[in-house]
């Protein structure tokens, strides 16, 4: 996954940068909501149509940094340089401003529009809602109007529930240990968080917008709520973060249920951990379970830090476990500009149908030794994780997944507190990239010289966007693009008594480092 969003910092930083590009057309609305029933949790993607307005023409330039910010907001709206989409790029509104009498009342009106990411409100009444996906210029105007620019929802930058939990960014930095045999630095862990049932997301996070220029659109909790999706059969696809965090020098175990992973043509699932506190990728970020369309999941650690995971130890340790790829990768550096991917253990790797067709645990142990993950099927769940006292390094090695043991004289300051993400992506830059070298892709019949494979940069000719657009992607949406998941559980070492740490999303109302 990405910590980024390239195409919000355009906006922000690309002052008078204007790339030319055609027309946005989306003829179809993809609406992600959520659900939370008694012993499950369902992420599906479902599609509606939108009614769509007409494409602006030139818009005559207002602008001035006079502040008129509501109380409370003065650290939300961006009230910087106003921004406006090239004229021919896809609008919300045709070049009328809409009339409304407050910036509280033009950001609902953005909050309620398909496709609007950002608004901007004159203090003479108007009120423009824009895309942050489309290229900006900047644009400058005679003084004495005062405008208002900022995101579609706007939240209290510091939420008072979030300061009973301790500062994620204020612990020691991780140094790693090597811990005896092929297993970890711990024996017995205990339950300290759970998500489950009817309450599965009273402790999650909503975030809001795509980061990887996908086909899905993600809704906040009350937007979710008011698409009526309180029904098994209507959940949805969003981007959740846990409101807490946890430190993996300490160590901790992270635990999902599930009956049902997504999977099929354009689909990008994923379950991973990050830190928000720091900028993508400083704090760490493990996926646990990504693919993409029909290729196979994989276990990958990302960092800033030159660290290399111990590699004798980890091909002398892997020799217990069966069907594993040769692939590797030693070191956990991350830089994609200069083709630094991250860490790739050796490891067993299945697709999304797989993962489907036989359920049980994902089970993560993270500790200063370094990574492992676990697929308990469901007829194999031991007694210790039943009852929530789990015993890792007496496991069989024939649940081990993957297995990271980290190098001690490198891995420094690798990692800090850990979020726990889960989220459906739909094409973008891995599904929609990899749209032609998918078999399961090319049968949906979208294909050259109907569409562009991998033109993920302009939807309108994009072949995985096109096809998500078309009423024959509803039914495999429908039917395999959803997580069942029974519960997700987090241990830490028996007696740690550590204190709760607040994750940096969810501190800052549902925005991290970065956005």
């Amino acid at each position: 996954m990405y910590g980024e969003d390239e195409r919000l910092r355009a906006l922000e930083e690309s002052a008078g940068l204007a790339p030319s590009a055609s027309p946005r057309r989306v003829p179809w609305r993809l609406v992600t909501a959520v659900s939370a029933v008694a012993g499950a949790l369902v992420l599906i993607a479902t599609l509606s149509r939108p009614s769509l307005p007409a494409p602006a023409g030139s818009i005559t330039p207002v602008i001035s940094l006079v502040e008129i910010l509501p109380k409370g907001y003065e650290k939300c709206y961006k009230n910087k340089t106003y921004f406006v989409e090239q004229s021919g790029h896809f609008s919300l509104h045709a070049a009328e401003e809409t009339r409304v009498s407050s910036a509280l009342e033009c950001q609902m009106q953005c909050a309620e529009t398909y496709l609007c990411e950002h608004f901007s409100f004159w203090s003479s009444g108007g009120c423009l809602l824009t895309s942050y996906s489309a290229y900006p210029r900047m644009l400058d105007g005679p003084p004495g109007v005062a405008v208002v620019s900022g995101p579609r929802e706007c939240k209290a930058p510091v939420p008072e529930y979030s300061k009973k939990l301790a500062p994620g960014a204020n612990v020691p930095p991780f140094t790693a240990k090597e811990a005896p045999g092929c297993g970890g630095l711990h024996e017995v862990y205990e339950k300290v968080w759970t998500a489950e049932g009817e309450t599965f997301f009273d402790d999650w996070q909503f975030i809001e917008k795509s980061m990887t220029r996908g086909a899905e659109w993600y809704l906040n909790r009350s937007e979710a709520q008011r698409q009526a999706v309180a029904h098994a059969s209507s959940a949805g696809a969003i981007i959740r973060v846990g409101e807490q965090a946890w430190r993996p020098d300490v160590g901790f175990i992270v635990a999902l249920k599930y009956k049902h992973v997504p999977y099929g043509p354009g689909v990008w699932p994923a379950f991973w951990l990050l830190n928000s506190d720091r900028p993508w990728p400083n704090g760490g970020e493990l996926d646990v379970l990504e693919f993409a369309n029909d290729q196979t999941a994989k276990v990958t650690f990302h960092t800033d830090q030159n660290c290399s995971l111990n590699v004798p130890k980890m091909l002398d340790c892997v020799k217990e476990m069966s069907d594993i790829t040769d692939e590797m990768i030693p070191s956990c550096l991350t830089n994609y500009s200069g083709n630094a991917l991250g860490c790739l253990p050796p490891q067993v790797r299945k697709d999304g149908e797989w993962y489907s067709k036989n359920p049980g645990v994902l089970v993560t142990v993270w500790d200063a030794s370094g990574i492992t993950t676990f697929h308990i099927p469901e007829a194999e769940i031991p007694a210790d994780l039943q009852n929530d006292a789990p015993t890792p390094n007496k496991w069989p090695a024939k649940w081990r997944m993957a297995f990271m043991p980290f190098d001690p004289d490198s891995c420094v300051d690798i990692a800090h507190p850990q979020e726990i993400v889960i989220n459906i992506a739909l094409c973008g830059d891995w599904a929609g990239n990899a749209w032609w070298t998918c078999k399961s892709c090319r049968k949906t019949g979208f294909i050259p010289n109907y569409c562009i494979p991998g033109h993920v940069t302009e939807p309108a000719t994009d072949c995985c966007t096109i096809y998500m657009s078309n009423p024959s992607a509803e039914e495999p949406l429908a039917t395999q693009a959803y997580f069942d998941i029974d519960y997700v559980k987090v241990y830490e070492p028996k007696g740690a008594n550590m204190p709760k740490y607040a994750a940096g999303t969810y501190r800052n109302g549902g925005v991290g480092v970065g956005d």
